[in-house]
């Protein structure tokens, strides 16, 4: 009966880890489609004048 909700709470930490790697990995495409580069989840452009 005590399994149910620590399984529970692994399952929905799991998924919401999982939802964070992605979202990172879609911020980071996005940057380097811009001409970018992710530094500490930060994205910088250099401006080419």
């Amino acid at each position: 009966m005590l399994f149910r909700p620590l399984r529970l709470l692994i399952i929905i930490g799991a998924a919401f880890i999982a939802g964070i790697i992605y979202e990172k990995q879609k911020y980071k495409e996005m940057c380097g489609e811009i001409g970018g580069t992710l530094t500490e989840s930060i994205c910088k452009i250099q401006i080419q004048d």
